[in-house]
């Protein structure tokens, strides 16, 4: 018997570690895309409208926190816990696709700041 509570004790105890980790490596890549995305957007944008994208970013941000604060309060049931995670999904794939869009088609001025290849 205490084999078997010491034996389910270190399963849980290695799931949970197993989850702290999977979480981490989540928070890694999460921040290594932001570092990667600002690059891009700190070289592609002209230092003139530098101001002006910084604010549109933080306004778009504030916006999505706002909007994912009051979907957190009308879904707080466990039981929404499916569609939640559909609508994340589904807003990670519209945002994947949007940016495919944009890299298919780049600009000129996208064409001259970073190497262009047409067969990619």
């Amino acid at each position: 018997m205490a084999n078997q509570i010491l034996s389910n004790l270190l399963t849980l105890n290695l799931c949970k570690l197993l989850c702290l980790f999977l979480q981490i490596l989540s928070r890694l890549g999460h921040m290594s895309y932001d570092v990667v995305g600002a690059q891009i957007i700190q070289t592609g944008i002209p230092s003139s409208k530098a101001n002006l994208i910084g604010t549109t970013e933080v306004a778009v941000a504030s916006l999505a926190e706002s909007l994912m604060l009051g979907v957190a309060i009308i879904a707080n049931d466990p039981s929404h816990f499916g569609c939640l995670a559909m609508l994340s999904l589904l807003s990670v794939v519209g945002a994947a696709w949007m940016f495919c869009r944009w890299l298919l088609n780049p600009t000129d001025e996208q064409k001259s700041l970073f190497s262009y290849h047409p067969q990619f």
